[in-house]
């Protein structure tokens, strides 16, 4: 089971459901890499140094701050933030439904899932059926990590989550590009030549099966590393390898308990049925 990012409620109306709240991101899939020496190979501390005293900064001493001109600093420290907060930063209170249509993937920062607290199955259910059966979203508001966020509530398959949104400020503007108008006619596009565009979008239409999709440069990171780690010396390929067998053995173990069980089980239910027909006879 993931961490939960927080506790708190949703609420919508005077109704105020129990949640947890997670990220729907795995991170676990992902190629994670160390800054290191070349020289060396020896791993890239970061460290938090003072400016004007050149000393490091322990974490408890480290508070945030707003500039508002060239080394004019404000101070806010964390509790002035949380106070701040209030009660906001443990509940997401809808303020309006709208059409799921109106929700551009442009806005869309990243995605939470609501997972029901205790007590709170009967309140997520309704709203989850509510918001499938209106074909809408709820707008709200959400407080992660003392950032706020535009939120959106939303139904995925079986699960409420939370698109937090981009607020509109912060969308660049497509007047900003040279993006072709909507007049296509001053393109000069033949009719045969949208005919056929058309049919190739339609001759490569297929159902949409995420599953299939691989991150093809993280495998090909993947083969990498392991030829780099078949030219280690045979100490460090020992030590690898016996470290991998543990690991190994361990899932064999697994998969021969539950074979056994599973054999053992078949066993019994063919015993107990011979001797229902002895019964019988």
């Amino acid at each position: 089971m993931p961490n939960a990012i927080w506790k708190g409620h949703i609420s919508f109306g005077l109704v105020s459901v129990p949640i947890v709240l997670y990220s729907s991101e795995d991170k676990s899939a992902s190629i994670s890499f160390r800054q290191i020496d070349k020289r060396n190979n020896a791993r890239i501390k970061h460290v938090r140094i003072n400016a004007e005293t050149g000393e490091e900064v322990p974490w408890e001493d480290v508070v945030k701050g707003y500039e508002y001109d060239k080394d004019k600093i404000i101070v806010l420290d964390n509790e002035e933030l949380e106070k701040l907060a209030g009660e906001n930063a443990q509940t997401i209170a809808i303020e309006s439904f709208v059409d799921r249509k109106n929700l551009e993937f442009v806005m869309i920062d990243k995605t939470y899932y609501l997972v029901p607290d205790k007590n709170g199955e009967k309140g997520y259910v309704i709203l989850r059926e509510a918001l499938l059966d209106t074909d809408k979203i709820g707008i709200a508001k959400v407080i992660i990590s003392t950032k706020e966020y535009l939120a959106a509530v939303a139904v995925y398959k079986n699960a409420l989550v939370i698109y937090t949104l981009k607020y509109d400020d912060e969308i660049r503007k497509l007047s900003e590009f040279p993006i072709p108008s909507a007049e296509t006619k001053k393109y000069k596009i033949s009719k045969k030549e949208m005919d056929i565009a058309k049919q190739l979008v339609q001759s490569m239409a297929s159902k949409w099966k995420p599953e299939e999709y691989k991150d093809e440069y993280k495998e090909a990171v993947d083969k990498l590393i392991e030829r780099k780690m078949r030219k280690l010396p045979v100490k460090a390929m020992k030590k690898r390898g016996e470290a991998t067998a543990t690991a190994t053995n361990v899932i064999d173990f697994v998969s021969l308990l539950k074979k056994s069980l599973a054999s053992k089980k078949a066993a019994k239910n063919d015993k107990k049925y011979k001797t229902q027909r002895k019964r019988k006879a």
